[in-house]
């Protein structure tokens, strides 16, 4: 059974440690950090021991210009595109810019091997472009329609959203820069998924959530598995492993994989205030 690489869920590598990435593409190995108790361990990344590498990022600038050794490998793309201002995400590339670059990826791959990541869902007026100061919601909604169609236009279908995980780190970063944040009510999110339903229903996108009990159980919403074994499988044949990876939350569905990034070393650059990685 070969094995499926991550790449990163703690650091954006394909915006920010490229050439390192290449570097241990070239070698066929990568020397990864374990964030709890600091030890370090090898991951082979011989095309022969690699079913496919999971791609996370807010730009794939660098895959576009040259993929370089990734073109030996079978490759998926989490591509994070939320539409929020500078003041939430001060050196995200422009919305615009970034889907310009998923059309990109979609023709060059396919638009199956791309998940669009609508996520975190943050709720407020400083976070918005074009905010609405009467209701929230409706600056997102209004987001979220503009990106469904541009996005679906070039034929990706597959969505990932999840409302802010309010990690202690995260709250305090908020309040340091004074944005002031009150996590929606179970009720507020069940109305606000539905209705980011019935948008994506328009434009023949499924939305799916990951680790987020109760919007799973919102009509139209399915529950995600950010890294799949077997959809992996489908996309490039092969076998790779259906178990659930035992290094994530419970409620996480995603399969086995093994992640290359580090928190420590390798800090994020985009500088979002809602990072729980940073």
């Amino acid at each position: 059974m070969l094995e499926i690489i991550s790449c990163s869920r703690r650091t954006d590598i394909p915006a920010f440690y490229y050439d390192w990435l290449q570097e241990c593409l070239k070698n066929k190995y990568a020397v990864v950090r374990n964030p709890y108790n600091n030890s370090t361990y090898m991951v082979n990344l011989s095309c022969d021991k690699v079913h496919s590498i999971c791609l996370w990022s807010k730009s794939f600038a660098n895959v576009l210009k040259d993929p370089k050794y990734l073109s030996l490998y079978n490759l998926y793309f989490q591509f994070t595109i939320t539409g929020y201002s500078r003041y939430l995400e001060p050196k995200v590339i422009d919305t615009n810019e970034a889907v310009r670059q998923m059309e990109q990826l979609a023709l060059r791959y396919s638009p199956q091997q791309i998940n669009w990541r609508f996520d975190p869902i943050i709720l407020s007026l400083k976070g918005e472009k074009e905010p609405t100061p009467d209701d929230f919601v409706k600056a997102r909604l209004r987001m979220f329609d503009a990106l469904c169609r541009d996005i679906s236009s070039f034929g990706v279908n597959r969505c990932t959203i999840s409302f802010l995980c309010l990690y202690k780190k995260v709250e305090q970063r908020l309040k340091r820069a004074n944005f002031d944040y009150s996590p929606p009510s179970q009720h507020k999110q069940i109305e606000v998924v539905s209705r980011l339903v019935e948008i994506a229903d328009k434009y023949g996108i499924t939305i799916y959530t990951c680790s987020s009990p109760v919007i799973e159980g919102v009509h139209g919403v399915k529950k995600s598995h950010c890294i799949d074994g077997a959809y992996l499988e489908a996309l490039f044949g092969k076998r790779a492993s259906r178990a659930k990876d035992a290094g994530q939350r419970k409620e996480c569905g995603c399969t086995r994989s093994r992640d290359i990034g580090g928190y420590s070393g390798q800090s994020c650059g985009h500088g979002c205030l809602y990072c729980y990685a940073n």
